[in-house]
């Protein structure tokens, strides 16, 4: 089971640009209908490997305890679409959040495995609802660095019993 999901990342990353962005939710869900006024979209774009993995040894001296862990980073790229009534003015204060120590200090208080890399800059994308009406939305794409770590069942040994036997005489 990996230590961290995406799930997991865009719940952070929610949890952290609400009060700019206003309302989050995550996209490509069934069945659920669209808001109506200032709300955020998070939807899952990649999630690049930037690291070799590395292991690193759990010996328990116990071969049914003992474990290896596998661990890399990756890139998280999520596109934000801001909805609704000052959504220029939410994606441009979200820019502004997204590229300051801030943001990190945040992030890292909410998951030490998550921290914040780049944001592109906000562009308007134009919109049209189920009603045939124009609605304003605005997207930007934030990049988040993510620690990942697996742990895989590994047998150690640490001391060894053998004897010798003559073999000629």
């Amino acid at each position: 089971m990996n230590s961290i999901s995406l799930s997991d990342v865009v719940d952070v990353l929610a949890d952290v640009i609400e009060p700019l962005s206003g309302p989050c939710r995550k996209t490509q869900q069934n069945r659920v209908a669209m808001e109506t006024g200032a709300f955020c979209m998070l939807t899952p774009l990649f999630f690049r490997r930037l690291s070799t993995t590395r292991e690193i040894p759990e010996d328990t001296g116990h071969t049914s305890t003992s474990r290896v862990l596998l661990t890399e980073v990756r890139q998280a790229d999520i596109q934000i679409d801001l909805y609704g009534e000052n959504a220029a003015d939410r994606a441009v204060a979200l820019e502004t959040f997204f590229r300051s120590p801030h943001a990190w200090e945040q992030m890292k208080a909410r998951d030490p495995h998550v921290a914040p890399l780049y944001c592109t800059d906000a562009m308007q994308a134009p919109f049209i609802d189920a009603e045939a009406q124009w609605e304003e939305r605005y997207m930007l794409t934030l990049s988040l660095q993510v620690h990942i770590s697996i742990a895989v069942p590994q047998a150690y040994f640490t001391r060894v019993n053998f004897k010798t036997t003559q073999v000629d005489r």
